[in-house]
């Protein structure tokens, strides 16, 4: 019997786990149109908060992304997916001479505004913050 209940709640624990995180989806123009145009994300860091600008838009029918702020030169972001109503951005960066691998998870929150979680080297450094649309 008490077998049967471990298996029952280690099959509930992993439905739980991978309902927590949707798939990641290669995302196409016409699946984030509300995500399309430039964005102001303010992010809060270690030594304060700063402001990056992303801008979303579609060349030649796939998207294109950029990042671009007065800390770091302008990045490319072609790794663009949805996780459920997640926007997903992946790229690898050089900061100061120092390679990392970045997420950027933009949350729909309201009309116009997201939440976000800017990760660096999978987990190693995340910062919150808050986006709006320009």
């Amino acid at each position: 019997m008490r077998t049967a209940l471990r298996i029952a709640l280690v099959v509930a624990v992993s439905l739980v786990a991978g309902r927590a995180r949707a798939q990641e989806v290669p995302a196409k123009p016409a699946d984030v149109a509300k995500f399309m145009g430039t964005w102001a994300l303010s992010l809060d860091s270690p030594q304060g908060a700063f402001t990056m600008n992303f801008s979303l838009t579609e060349k030649d029918g796939k998207l294109a992304g950029e990042l671009t702020s007065d800390v770091m030169p302008a990045q490319e972001v072609t790794d663009i997916s949805k996780a459920g109503e997640d926007l997903v951005l992946k790229y690898a960066g050089n900061f100061q001479g120092n390679s990392f691998d970045a997420r950027i998870t933009l949350t729909p929150s309201g009309d116009n505004t997201v939440n976000l979680l800017f990760d660096i080297n999978a987990g190693q450094f995340q910062m919150n913050g808050t986006g709006t649309k320009k």
